[in-house]
This record gives structure tokens, sequence and C-alpha cells, in this order.
């Protein structure tokens, strides 16, 4: 049995058996092909997705570790500022109480300076109202006596005070 007796349609259709056989070969290579370019295409998207993939991991990673320098620096600054603040906080405490302390030695020597002043010129005012009864007692004295330490007689002034 020949071909193109088996064939149902018999000897003329068998070209066109060929013919639709040969194409639909023909059709299935290029489906093969273009199942191997999709094939390849989607091997390379995958490349492309886990190039990606790795990329973003990378990415990911620089980011962390760019957030702790960034959370490290800010936290220097902030010590930074702090002990700034304190020194000045500390500086400015030194100075006031310098200050403060200059001021009170100036107050306590102006307090000496003045109960000094106040007990010298209260001395000053004893001694001479000291002086000034000394003086007055000598002149009452003086006067009455007469200037010689050996006169007890009365001096002449003496007796106008009687009179």
């Amino acid at each position: 049995m020949s071909c193109a007796e088996s064939f149902p349609g018999g000897p003329g259709n068998e070209f066109h058996w060929e013919l639709a056989t040969n194409h639909l070969f023909e059709e299935k290579n290029m489906a093969n092909d273009l199942l191997k370019k999709l094939e390849e295409k989607i091997n390379s998207a995958i490349e492309t997705i886990e190039l990606s993939r790795i990329e973003v991991s990378d990415l990911r990673e620089q980011n962390e570790e760019l957030e702790n320098r960034y959370a490290d620096w800010e936290t220097r600054l902030s010590t930074l500022i702090e002990k700034f603040e304190q020194l000045e906080d500390g500086e400015a405490a030194e100075v006031e109480e310098e200050v403060n302390a200059a001021m009170q030695d100036t107050e306590e020597e102006s307090e000496e300076e003045v109960e000094a002043a106040e007990a010298l010129d209260s001395e000053d005012a004893e001694d001479e109202d000291e002086e000034v009864e000394d003086t007055d007692e000598e002149e009452d004295l003086g006067s009455t006596f007469g200037t010689s330490a050996d006169s007890f007689t009365e001096a002449p002034e003496s007796a106008r005070h009687y009179a």
C-alpha cells in the first residue's frame, strides 16, 4: 500500500497532505523558534530581576550603613553641643562667681573701711573730746592757778571770774 492509496482523500490529496504536514512542521519549527526566543527573553528578564534584587539589596545595606553613620554623627554632634553648653554655663557660672566674689570682697572691704573710718572718727572724736576737756581743764586750772607748776596762788584772770 502506498501513501496515496492509504490517504483517505485519494492520490490528489496526498500533495495537500504533504504540504499541510510540511506547513505544520514549519509552524512547529517557527513556534519552537518563538518559544526559544521567548525563553531567552524570560531568562534575560530573570537575570535582570536577580541583578536588580542584588543591587537593591546592596543599596539597602548602603542606606542602612549611611543611616547608622548619620545617627552616629547626630549623637556625636548633640554630645558636642551639650559639652559646649556645659562649658559655656560653667564659664558663665565661674565669671558670675568671680564677679560675686569680687563684689563681696569689695563690699567687705568697703564695710571694713567704713568700720575702720567710723572707728577712727569715733577715736578721733573721743581724742578730741578728751583733748578739749583736758585743754578746758588746763585752761581752767591754768587761769585759776597761774602758769607755773610751783605757783599755788590764783592768777589775776581768775579774780575776774569771781567778781
